[in-house]
């Protein structure tokens, strides 16, 4: 009896460790992102970006819920099928679940991402990350520093491994920049974000964006809203 209590116990704090961290998470609400043309779609914990491109989107990352993003873009007026390129800033489940919503998009993610998702590496002891679509020919990797034209923008990969082997993030026509889940945003300080595979090189990466967070006019976090 005492043991199963124990394990019971033990169970219960493992769980709260593992979602304590969201509770300090604060996306910004669907719509339209106040002083852009960039629309934020608002999923449990986190966004993903619209941004318009003519008559058509790019969309930075895809969300943890493909119903409730379907829901929020038909009640925005969004197109799934007018969606040019999903960038994924990485592959964790949370950032690609509306990815089967895109069916006409290219996916674009950094080259050192694809280990990933190929079971070469594993996200946590016995788990690999997927992505919900199997057509390899739709997915672009992306080396480092890589710029892709499309939809009237320019959109430039920067690799910042450490919450993933690949983690990426994007520098758009220079002006804005997305970074997924690089950092942690905590009172305007950048630290390690809770759930990172390697905190040394998440460290490096942050010093690096750090540098060049002053270039851009917003920058975009998948989990904190704007820094």
């Amino acid at each position: 009896m005492y043991l199963l209590l124990i394990i019971v116990i033990l169970v219960a704090i493992i769980a709260l460790a593992a979602v304590w961290p969201m509770c300090f998470m604060h996306p910004l609400a669907s719509g339209k992102v106040e002083g852009t043309d960039i629309t934020a779609i608002k999923n449990r914990s986190n966004n993903l970006f619209f941004i318009p491109a003519g008559e058509n989107w790019i969309v930075i990352d895809a969300g943890s819920d493909s119903r409730a993003v379907q829901s929020e873009m038909e009640r925005l007026s969004i197109d799934a099928g007018k969606v040019l390129g999903v960038f994924l800033t990485h592959t964790d489940y949370d950032h690609v679940a509306s990815l089967p919503l895109f069916s006409n998009a290219t996916i674009y993610m950094s080259e050192q991402e694809k280990q990933m998702i190929d079971g070469s590496t594993y996200r946590q002891l016995i788990k690999k990350n997927k992505l919900p679509v199997c057509d390899a020919d739709r997915i672009v990797y992306l080396p480092d520093n890589e710029v892709v034209e499309l939809g009237g923008h320019r959109v430039r990969s920067i690799w910042v491994p450490g919450h993933t082997k690949g983690s990426a993030i994007y520098a758009v026509d220079e002006k804005y920049l997305f970074t997924g889940d690089a950092f942690k945003a905590d009172k305007g300080r950048m630290t390690v974000h809770p759930y990172t595979m390697d905190r040394r090189r998440a460290d490096e990466s942050i010093s690096k964006i750090e540098n060049e967070c002053s270039w851009y006019e917003k920058v975009y976090t998948a989990h904190y809203g704007i820094l």
